[in-house]
C-alpha cells in the first residue's frame, strides 16, 4: 500500500481536525464530505484509497464504482450497511472498530434490564401524571435472584452483561451458534434460542444484523416466551420483528420491552409502540460516552496510519479478502 493515502470521510456532521492533523503527521490526507446519495459517494471516493463511513450504505454497485479503494474503515461496531461480499470480491478490505463501546453498550443494557424488571419507567410515568401507587404493572415484581437472564449472543457486549449481571445471582443462559460448551463463561449455560424463550424471564439480544438475524425474534418468539418475560434490544433494529413485538405487547403475551434501537431510526411517530405503557425507549445512544468516541476515532486513525505503512488494520471483518497490496500483520505495526 503506498504511504500516501488519500481518505475521505462521506458522513461528516462532526469536528474531525484532531483526525485530519494525526493523519497528515504520517504524510496522508483527509478529505471531509456530507454525501447525499450514492452518485455523490462515487464522485468523491473513485480516487479515494481509504473511505471511512459512520452512517452510509455501501451497497455492490457503489463499491464496484470505487476503482481505487483499498479498504472501507467503519466508525463503529456494525458493518452490515456495507456489501462485504463486493468489496472482497474487489480486493477492498473492509474493517470496523470491533471494540468501541464495549462497556458503553454492556452497561446501557444492563441499565434497561433493571429498570424493566424494577417497573422504574411507568413507575416514573405514573407518578408524573399524578398517581402513586396505581401505576400498571402488567405482571408482579419479582426478586432479581428470582429470575433467569437469557443472552441472545455472547459476543463482547454479552460477555459484558454477564460480567456485570452476575452480581445479582441470577440464572443466566446464552444461545449462540459459534459457541461451543466450553467457551462460554462459568455460571452461564449454552442452549438452543427455543429453550432460552421458554425459560427467560429477562432477554437481551446481542447479535449483528445479517440474513439470518433479521427478523429472528418474530412472531414465533413471542408465543414462545413468558408473559412476564421482558425483551431488550441494544443491538440493531430488525433483529426484531416490530410488528409481531407490538402484537404481543398488546395482547399481553410478554411483559415489556426495552429498545435502544428500531428498524427505522427515528421510531415513525406512527409505530405502535410509541403508544404502549410497557416499553421504554432510548434513542439509539447506547454506545455514547465521552470516552467511547475519543476510543472510536483514536481507533479509525490507527487503521489508516497502519494502512499507510503496510499493514493490516486492527479489525479486518473480511479476512478472506485478497488486499490489492500485500500487507503485513496488524500485531507487528508499532505506531512512534
Amino acid at each position: 500500500m503506498k504511504t500516501h493515502l488519500k481518505v475521505v470521510n462521506i458522513d461528516c456532521r462532526n469536528d474531525y481536525s484532531d483526525e485530519q492533523r494525526q493523519i497528515a503527521a504520517f504524510g496522508s490526507e483527509l478529505i471531509l464530505r456530507q454525501t447525499s446519495s450514492e452518485q455523490d459517494i462515487v464522485d468523491v471516493c473513485r480516487d479515494a484509497d481509504v473511505v471511512l463511513d459512520e452512517s452510509s450504505h455501501l451497497p455492490a454497485h457503489v463499491i464496484d464504482q470505487l476503482q481505487a479503494c483499498q479498504a472501507i474503515i467503519v466508525y463503529g461496531v456494525g458493518y452490515d450497511r456495507v456489501d462485504v461480499a463486493a468489496a472482497t470480491r474487489r480486493g477492498i478490505i473492509v474493517a470496523n472498530v470491533a471494540d468501541y463501546c464495549t462497556e458503553e453498550v454492556s452497561d446501557h443494557a444492563v441499565a434497561l434490564l433493571l429498570a424493566g424488571a424494577r417497573r422504574v419507567v411507568v413507575m416514573d410515568r405514573n407518578v408524573r401524571r399524578g398517581g402513586w401507587y396505581d401505576f400498571p404493572t402488567n405482571g408482579p415484581i419479582h426478586r432479581l435472584s428470582s429470575l433467569t437472564l437469557g443472552l441472545v449472543g455472547l459476543g463482547r457486549i454479552g460477555r459484558g452483561v454477564v460480567r456485570k449481571m452476575a452480581g445479582f445471582s441470577l440464572k443466566m443462559l446464552v444461545t449462540d451458534p459459534y459457541l461451543t460448551p466450553a467457551a462460554v463463561p462459568p455460571g452461564v449455560k449454552l442452549v438452543p434460542l427455543e429453550r432460552l424463550l421458554l425459560e427467560s424471564d429477562l432477554i437481551s439480544v446481542h447479535v449483528p444484523l445479517g440474513p439470518e438475524t433479521r427478523g429472528l425474534i418474530g412472531e414465533v418468539a413471542f408465543r414462545l416466551m413468558k408473559p412476564t418475560a421482558l425483551i431488550v434490544n441494544t443491538s440493531r433494529g430488525p433483529v426484531i420483528d416490530e410488528t409481531a413485538l407490538a402484537r404481543a405487547l398488546d395482547e399481553n403475551r410478554i411483559a415489556g420491552a426495552a429498545l435502544d434501537v428500531a428498524a427505522v431510526e427515528p421510531l415513525p411517530a406512527s409505530s405502535p409502540l410509541r403508544k404502549s405503557e410497557h416499553v421504554i425507549f432510548t434513542p439509539h445512544y447506547g454506545a455514547s460516552s465521552v470516552e467511547s468516541v475519543a476510543q472510536l476515532r483514536a481507533t479509525v486513525v490507527d487503521s489508516v496510519a497502519a494502512l499507510a505503512h503496510g499493514y493490516w488494520p486492527p479489525f479486518p471483518v473480511n479476512l478472506s479478502v485478497l488486499p490489492k497490496v500485500p500487507l503485513r500483520p496488524w500485531s507487528e505495526f508499532k505506531r512512534t
